[in-house]
């Protein structure tokens, strides 16, 4: 594969500078700005401008019928941008007047979290020889070593094979218990219930214990919550306890959990000694350019473009724009293994692309190569996970039908994806806010709209066999 970074970005700067916009977010990561790419979708000669007006239909098709109320859609195929295009809004669904989405526009990217920061910042650690694949958790966080966690290697934490549950509801903490009647989350609706995900509804009359969250930034509540809500870094200890205390079940096979890049990044973190926000910010993110952010407000991001999440009714009270949607990462602070991350298409694409091009950017060799081939290729045994990365599925499965079987990427719960294809050197990303501004909003994944679209742009491009 060889190296084009400098083609990649040259395209970004054609099209910046022939419509004459500028970055919309700062520069936070002090780095020489690049000339933004404007809405546009690319033709070559090669390409299939009647299959890439498909995408601007069933974009458009999406907003209909209310799949989101805005979105981006970013595809670079063989060193040229083909898609860079935002479509709808930031805040209103079906068509109705809101705040526009733009290319710059920045999303709470949620799960790809895992995919775009933790595991990066995990290929570093194991190509420097600090971290062993099939070392158990206890050679890291020697607090584990009394349970049964503690043997739990990096690699079954990569693949999801670690036999933890998927996730902790760790907020429950938070709250002070005598300060409602009857249950916090029931799993049946009930008078003055909101509405959870799945099943679950949960009773919003609570009130938080003082010690750990405050109406105002304190000495002790110096992490961001919501937009009026600070968190004490003290919770933590209360998190690591409850993990834990995890059951964690013999039976190694694959199941998807939030706990397991939680726990990956307290391993990152003690290894390197850094944040991991710090660690990949410095190490992956400003070598590339690539100006994500995790707490994006505190970083300069104007809240205004910026994606809201989620009128969160239950747990924050307020609308999620620019505070992470996800509970558990939320309880650290913003700032977590298994979310957290927020961006741009057009930024999450250099990530992709380092990856894509086997860590190479330019003359600088950002993650050995034969480290990124090691976590892109070794795949599980049934085949539907790389290390950290997920894969495509023999029928239904999280990609279009198209991508090939060497394709890896993630989800977001948010409505949110990226898959990198190296056999047909073709990177897709879709991004939206789903959840907003409600999670109950389903319609995306019922009607598979990244995968149909994603199969837009393979069609475009030519590559029509099914895996």
């Amino acid at each position: 594969m060889r190296s084009r970074p400098l083609v990649a970005l040259l395209s970004l700067l054609q099209l910046g500078t022939l419509y004459g916009q500028t970055p919309q977010q700062p520069d936070s990561l002090q780095v020489d700005s690049l000339p933004a790419a404007t809405e546009h979708i690319l033709a070559p000669e090669s390409v299939s401008s009647k299959a890439l007006a498909r995408i601007d239909s069933l974009a458009e098709a999406g907003l209909r019928m209310g799949a989101y109320p805005g979105c981006q859609i970013f595809a670079f195929y063989q060193g040229e941008v083909l898609v860079n295009k935002a479509y709808g809004s930031l805040t209103s669904l079906k068509g109705r007047q809101g705040e526009p989405a733009t290319p710059q526009s920045i999303y709470d990217l949620a799960s790809i979290t895992k995919a775009a920061a933790t595991t990066p910042a995990l290929m570093l650690l194991v190509g420097e020889k600090k971290i062993n694949l099939n070392s158990p958790l206890l050679s890291y966080l020697p607090e584990t070593k009394e349970t049964l966690l503690g043997m739990v290697t990096i690699r079954q934490l990569l693949l999801h094979q670690s036999g933890l549950p998927a996730g902790i509801n760790f907020y429950t903490d938070l709250i002070d218990d005598t300060s409602y009647e009857g249950s916090l989350i029931r799993y049946k609706s009930f008078a003055g219930g909101v509405p959870l995900v799945g099943k679950a509804w949960g009773n919003p009359n609570f009130r938080f214990l003082d010690k750990y969250i405050s109406d105002k930034a304190t000495e002790e509540h110096t992490l961001r919550f919501g937009s009026k809500k600070y968190l004490s870094p003290s919770f933590k200890t209360r998190m690591m306890e409850r993990l834990l205390s995890a059951r964690v079940s013999s039976d190694k096979s694959y199941r998807y959990s939030d706990l397991n890049f939680i726990l990956l990044q307290q391993v990152i973190e003690r290894v390197s000694g850094e944040p991991l926000d710090e660690f990949v910010t410095k190490h992956i993110y400003r070598p590339i350019q690539a100006r994500l952010y995790f707490n994006p407000l505190e970083h300069g991001v104007k809240i205004q473009q910026i994606a809201p999440a989620q009128h969160d009714t239950f747990l924050r009270g307020e609308i999620l724009r620019g505070t992470v949607d996800d509970e558990a990462a939320a309880c650290l602070g913003g700032v977590s293994g298994n979310a957290g991350l927020f961006g741009a298409a057009e930024e999450l694409a250099k990530v992709c692309q380092l990856l894509l091009q086997h860590g190479a950017w330019g003359k600088k060799q950002v993650i050995p190569s034969s480290t990124v081939r090691l976590f892109t290729e070794t795949t599980s045994a049934s085949g539907i996970r790389a290390l950290g990365f997920d894969k495509p599925r023999s029928s239904g499965g999280p990609t279009g039908i198209y991508a090939s079987s060497a394709t890896y990427g993630h989800q977001g719960f948010t409505g949110t994806c990226f898959w990198v294809d190296p056999k047909y050197d073709l990177i897709f990303i879709f991004l939206s806010n789903r959840t907003y501004p409600t999670r109950q909003n389903t319609t995306l994944i019922r009607e598979r709209l990244r995968q149909r679209l994603q199969d837009l742009v393979y069609e475009a491009v030519g590559a029509t066999t099914p895996r």
